[in-house]
């Protein structure tokens, strides 16, 4: 995320946008980009220390000048590539788990949540570690939800009220069918 972040500031100036395209054409010196975009030497410097740190140039001496030429492999890389960094996504999903498997310990240490959490995220987390008790598509009778829902908690009222308002289950004349969509924790938990 840091270096997507450098690569985004570097990118977010006129000047180094300009220096950019002028290296697409070819490789260059401080002094030749600098007469020909009409900067200073000194102004064309400073900007190519910013594109060097973000990765999107590189140098090679040539006599007594640096030649400096674009950074081809910064530029095949897709927007989404930069953004969502695979290993940052990989430890938040990490951390993720890590909060829920807590949650769970704290308030179902034997598979019984005693006291629902008032924290909505941990509720959440409840919420859907009961669901794993119903298959997605299938159909239950009302009895059928409350006595799988009084196996983790004793207000399967209101855990069955909360599968409903928020799409995890619908409910038609008594009958209670599971959706087949994910379950998703950021869904607003809305009392009735």
């Amino acid at each position: 995320m840091k270096e997507a972040l450098t690569i985004y500031k570097a990118l977010a100036d006129e000047t180094r946008l300009k220096i950019l395209n002028a290296l697409n054409e070819k490789e260059m010196y401080v002094e030749l980009l600098a007469e020909r975009l009409q900067l200073t030497p000194a102004t064309v410097s400073f900007h190519m220390k910013k594109l060097l740190a973000a990765g999107l140039v590189e140098t090679r001496r040539e006599q007594y000048y640096t030649m400096y030429s674009l950074r081809k492999e910064a530029f095949s890389m897709t927007l989404e590539q930069m953004t969502f960094a695979e290993g940052e996504d990989a430890a938040a999903r990490q951390r993720e788990e890590m909060y829920r498997r807590k949650v769970i310990k704290s308030f179902m240490p034997y598979g019984y949540c005693e006291v629902m959490p008032a924290q909505s995220k941990k509720r959440m987390i409840i919420l859907e570690e009961i669901s794993h008790q119903f298959e997605p598509g299938k159909q239950y009778a009302e009895k059928e939800v409350n006595a799988l829902i009084g196996q983790m908690h004793g207000d399967y009222c209101m855990v069955r009220r909360a599968f409903v308002s928020m799409g995890w289950m619908t409910r038609e004349n008594g009958i209670y069918t599971v959706t087949d969509r994910p379950h998703d924790l950021s869904s607003p938990y809305k009392p009735e």
